[in-house]
């Protein structure tokens, strides 16, 4: 059921067990996939000549236990996609705060050469900071493709939207829960893009937690 992404409503309903037991096999199941993830080590995308498209989202989601407002529980996470690969291989990892001594050491330690394309002010010291990057952006105020060299952000912006809609046919997702379904996500688009692999993958890594 979980490899299918089936709702965790259903899943409790058809194999007759209680909502919370359900959530808990699905969150059980998102840490293991963090922890897949962290025994990897760090996510390294793309390399020489290889275009990196790097970009924050605001998530909205719901306050745990379902109190509190809407607007105490905004979210920034920064995202970075591989456009080598199709479709775009990302990382994502949530924020506090948006500026150069947050990310840069996030985008140094996620790629390898590449270029880094988006018109945001942390971002133009990328080039002087980051060696081994070159830094190239495109104005969104101005056009969607950079007309001299063809940079655009229309990879990232497209993986926001498949991490978002994911998100949505949830009906959201719980503040402390975040993490951990964006650990799944990225977790799904290496080692699970079927439902039929995404099964014999958590088998496995289950296997082998348990040895």
């Amino acid at each position: 059921f979980w490899s299918r992404q089936n709702p965790v409503l259903d899943t409790a309903e058809c194999v007759k067990v209680a909502h919370t037991t359900a959530v808990d096999v699905y969150q059980w199941l998102r840490e293991v996939c963090s922890t897949r993830l962290i025994n990897d080590g760090p996510v390294v995308l793309c390399g020489p000549g290889i275009v990196v498209q790097i970009d924050e989202s605001l998530f909205k989601h719901k306050p745990k236990y379902n109190r509190g407002r809407r607007a105490d529980y905004e979210q920034w996470v920064f995202g970075m996609v591989d456009t080598s690969k199709t479709p775009s291989l990302g990382y994502m990892q949530m924020m506090d705060t948006r500026n150069a001594a947050t990310l840069l050491p996030i985008i140094q330690a996620h790629t390898a050469p590449g270029t880094i394309t988006d018109e945001w002010a942390a971002y133009q010291c990328i080039a002087r900071d980051i060696p081994h990057l070159q830094h190239q952006t495109v104005n969104h105020s101005v056009e969607f493709v950079n007309s001299t060299t063809g940079v655009h952000t229309q990879n990232i912006e497209s993986y926001w939207n498949r991490v978002k809609k994911r998100f949505k046919t949830m009906k959201g997702v719980h503040s402390h829960q975040l993490p951990s379904y964006l650990d799944e996500f990225m977790w799904r688009e290496r080692y699970g893009t079927t439902s039929e692999q995404a099964f014999d993958s958590i088998l496995v890594l289950v296997r082998s937690l348990r040895q």
